[in-house]
């Protein structure tokens, strides 16, 4: 037989998670963290199993419960049991134990104190399911004979028509076995009751909580029998911040033995409110109690009586639809976006993931911090991004951590900020929090702390002044090494093998990235200088002022393969032959048709190309996006473009460029003067280096990226081969861990073929939701946190103020008036035909470059100041707007548009171009 044991406050926790319910293992907790419970003793569930197993009767009700929902009704079913349990006699053993429950609480008969008798179901008050309402209690009970009758009631209750209809409901098992707990309860004579939530339950504001209150027992609150007051309080300063006192003109009191009734309120109190300001206040320490105890909002019962505060039960809030409590995370996709574009598959982004941990450890040692502090890190370095409904987000409050490691945390913030495109700037009450070692360190930690991060910041302007040379010694080397790698043939190789190959890329170049990472340092912090400086001395020239000082500056090497293209495009306008080959065929048959022609010459270069840049395509960062080296057919998709363009002058572009930073720099000449000058002239300096210096080391790790793709579909290859895998694009739905476990022997699952199945599925769920570009996210991430913005949290609403319905606003990257057709590109299955039209795009990447030349214009509706679409879009003078809020919504491919690439407004000026798609744009600058 199962322990009988009766179950207190001493019982262990086990015991009481398996025996208790929902209510009896709150009551537990309360008591055992010295909250005011009233004296209780619990009737574990397996009493009700042993009285059942004891006199036949769970046989009997499954023959009942298995003719439910069809054969019999819930309440018929629920009658036929309920007569059974009420029929049945209690044994002696079952009797002694509830009479020593009785006795247990030294309930003296000949006096006046009372029982509640309550029933507790083994799955009642969880976080999903609250049981509210469904079990019986009884109240006022005295005697023990009353006591045993009630037992057995509560015992019933497990089995009511509402009881079994919520189970049925809920998706809860009628063939298992229904165990349902006691508890014996000191009864509290209340001369007022209620019930606290722990959040507002209304506006589900976690800083406020919301008491209803009556007079008398909380009966008739509960059974929504009577109004009640409600108080608002905050629970910051514990002010009532709203309240309403309703007339209470009946209160519930003892009846007889089980039983309440009801009892006028006396006429001077029904217009007064049922709590007074210290009861009120009482509440409030002792929510903050409860909250110490439990992760979840709660649902509090509680009684007073004789100006004493009683906790009667507690039980998680079921009906929110959001967490409000638990640790705070901030996720921003402002700029990722730009390099994980919509869905990204997860060997792509277990592999991001690794490649920032490694490049910031490598920051870090650079900037001296010390080992210990790193290890201190360690957490937030693995977590720099996240990844919510497929889509790659920013951890934002681990990045403002990192900021920590050097001096000026406040300005280098908003640096941060601007580089990564952030719509809004962190709290300045959040960014304390971020802060580590903060005011609970002593003085001399303190002190240790500010001279390591004194020690770090001449470490960073170390590299400033040796900032050029350092880069080009990397560039130098990482061309020799990426060379050696790129030129290895993986496809004839086992993926064992592949595997050695990339544990050494990761040795000579993931593991030596000193130099880009110090540099995107130095260029968050010049940049931002600059665009402050730009902002308090020249604001009356216009925002973009800054942009337009950083056109023309010339080799950003992510610009040669468009102008490759450009070159190719003047070779193919001076042969009539290969001009007609090319507006003959079509772009994915175009290599083929090349390869079997007599243009031998063109076809070398276009081999070049390929060997040179085969890694560029569009969403290039994304693994799992085949590149030119799979699919040539972008290619020929650009060249073809630029032939219906004309002749493209790569003269054209660099003049533009120069003519804008021409402009730009007479004004800085022109607006300032003497030291202001000299300052601002110094931040120009570094700013332009470091910008074009950023370009070309990500052009480095564009050209890693490339050689891994090729590793992975090689190792997709070879799994499919052996059975692994059922096709080679299946290894991206694989984790880096498991990818890498599959050799390493440290797998938990070897079933590769269901989990990528399971993933698929999923995956193809995730492109049916669009998280917002912001959101939060409170305790466990994934559950009860929809990822929605949240309200006044997208400060890029002010950009949108005081515009007109067909006026958009963004940010100006690069001046110039343009009017014509809208073409929007999503991604790189759409069509990809331009003709002088505006480009409408989501996001873009470096991969989408080559598609500027056949565009008049840019408008890109995410991504920032330091995008690649806003740098190479300055570089060759095309004018742009980026982080224009709802743009792909608002605006269609064929509508006439005007924008305007130095202030950042659009106007749409027709919803159709009467099928003039292909009339090229009208420059008005």
């Amino acid at each position: 037989m199962k322990d009988t044991s009766l179950l207190s406050s001493k019982s262990s926790p086990a015991r009481i998670k398996r025996e208790f319910g929902g209510k009896g293992a709150n009551l537990y907790k309360l008591s055992r963290r010295g909250l005011p419970v009233p004296k209780w003793i619990g009737i574990p569930s397996s009493v009700f199993s042993a009285f059942k197993l004891q006199m036949g009767l769970e046989p009997k009700i499954q023959e009942i419960l298995n003719q439910t929902p069809g054969q019999l009704s819930f309440k018929d079913a629920s009658d036929q049991i309920t007569q059974l349990l009420r029929q049945t006699v209690l044994p002696d053993s079952i009797i002694a134990i509830v009479s020593e429950a009785y006795d247990a609480l030294g309930i003296d008969e000949s006096k006046t104190k009372l029982l509640s008798v309550r029933s507790s179901a083994a799955d009642e008050d969880g976080s999903k399911h609250s049981f509210a309402g469904q079990l019986s209690s009884f109240l006022y009970v005295r005697g023990k004979d009353d006591v045993l009758k009630f037992v057995l009631e509560c015992w019933a209750s497990g089995y009511t028509e509402r009881g079994l209809s919520y189970r049925h409901i809920n998706q809860l098992s009628l063939q298992s076995e229904i165990k349902v707990a006691v508890v014996l309860q000191e009864m509290i004579l209340a001369d007022k009751s209620g019930v606290l939530f722990t959040i507002d339950p209304v506006t589900q504001n976690p800083d406020n909580l919301t008491i209803s209150s009556v007079f008398g027992v909380g009966e008739g609150l509960v059974s929504g029998a009577l109004d009640s007051d409600t108080f608002v309080v905050s629970k910051r300063d514990g002010k009532v911040i709203e309240k309403t006192v309703v007339e209470k003109r009946v209160k519930f009191t003892r009846g007889n033995s089980g039983e309440t009734k009801e009892e006028e309120v006396p006429a001077e109190q029904i217009a007064l409110p049922s709590l007074t300001d210290r009861e009120v206040s009482l509440l409030c320490e002792i929510t903050t109690k409860i909250e110490s105890i439990y992760s979840l909002p709660q649902d509090v019962e509680f009684a007073f009586a004789d100006g004493n505060v009683y906790v009667l039960q507690a039980r998680p809030i079921t009906s929110l639809d959001r967490n409000l409590t638990g640790a705070l995370y901030i996720w921003d996709n402002s700029n990722i976006i730009e390099s994980y574009g919509g869905i990204t598959q997860p060997l792509t982004f277990t592999f991001a993931c690794y490649v920032y941990r490694e490049v910031y450890l490598q920051l870090c040692d650079i900037l001296l911090v010390p080992k210990k502090q790193i290890q201190s890190m360690e957490h937030s370095l693995k977590n720099m991004l996240g990844s919510h409904y497929g889509r790659v987000y920013y951890n934002l409050l681990n990045w403002y951590k990192l900021l920590t490691i050097i001096p000026g945390f406040n300005q280098n913030r908003s640096f941060m900020e601007t580089m990564m495109g952030v719509g809004e700037s962190l709290s300045d009450e959040v960014a304390e929090r971020v802060k580590p070692e903060q005011a609970e360190s002593s003085m001399v930690r303190r002190m240790i702390l500010k001279l390591r991060k004194i020690a770090s910041g001449f470490k960073l302007l170390y590299y400033h002044f040796n900032a050029q040379s350092i880069v080009d010694l990397f560039i130098a080397e990482f061309k020799i090494v990426y060379d050696d790698f790129r030129k290895r043939p993986y496809s004839e190789m086992s993926s064992d093998r592949i595997y050695e190959h990339y544990k050494e890329l990761e040795n000579r170049l993931l593991r030596r990235w000193h130099a880009p990472i110090i540099n995107d340092m130095l260029c968050m912090i010049h940049f931002g200088l600059l665009k402050k400086l730009t902002g308090k001395w020249l604001s009356t020239y216009g925002e973009a002022l800054q942009n337009d000082l950083l056109c023309g500056e010339g080799n950003i090497e992510s610009a040669e393969p468009t102008k490759y293209l450009v070159r190719l495009t003047t070779k193919i306008v001076a042969n009539p032959s290969l001009k007609e080959l090319f507006e003959s065929v079509p772009a994915a048959e175009l290599f083929d048709a090349l390869a079997h022609s007599n243009h031998h010459e063109f076809y070398q270069d276009v081999l070049t190309y390929i060997d040179r840049y085969g890694f560029r395509c569009m969403s290039e960062m994304k693994l799992e996006q085949p590149d030119l080296y799979h699919d040539p057919a972008f290619l020929f998709t650009c060249l073809k473009n630029y032939l219906k363009q004309g002749n493209i002058s790569l003269e054209a572009f660099e003049a533009r460029e120069q003519a804008i930073r021409a402009t730009a720099e007479s004004r800085v000449n022109e607006g300032l003067s003497g030291i202001k000058k000299i300052i601002y002239l110094w931040s120009l300096k570094h700013a332009r280096r470091a910008v074009r210096n950023r370009e070309n080391t990500r052009f480095c790790r564009t050209r890693v990226y490339g050689v891994v793709r090729t590793m992975f579909f090689a190792m997709g290859d070879d799994f499919v081969a052996r059975d692994i895998l059922s096709h080679p694009a299946d290894i991206f739905f694989l984790n880096l861990s498991e990818l890498t476990g599959a050799f390493d022997g440290t797998c938990t699952v070897q079933d590769f073929k269901a989990l990528v199945e399971l993933r698929k599925r999923e995956y193809t769920q995730f492109e049916t939701i669009e998280p917002a570009p912001r959101f939060i996210t409170r305790g466990p991430v994934y559950w009860k946190n929809p990822p929605e913005p949240l309200e006044n949290d997208d400060q890029s609403d002010e950009l949108q103020q005081d515009l007109k319905p067909n006026q958009l606003k963004g940010t100006g990257c690069c001046p110039g008036v343009i009017e014509g057709i809208a073409k929007v590109i999503l991604n790189p299955q759409d069509n990809l035909d331009l003709s002088g039209e505006i480009l409408v795009t989501l996001r873009t990447d470096p991969g989408w470059i080559p598609l500027y030349p056949a565009a008049s214009a840019l408008l890109v509706e995410r991504g920032s100041l330091l995008s690649h679409s806003a740098i190479v879009a300055r570089e060759m003078g095309l004018p742009t707007i980026v982080s224009i809020k709802g743009l792909t919504q608002k605006i269609q491919s064929g509508m006439r548009v005007r924008m305007d690439g130095a202030s950042g407004l659009i106007e749409i000026l027709s919803d159709s171009s009467d099928d003039s798609s292909s009339e090229t744009a009208r420059n008005e600058s």
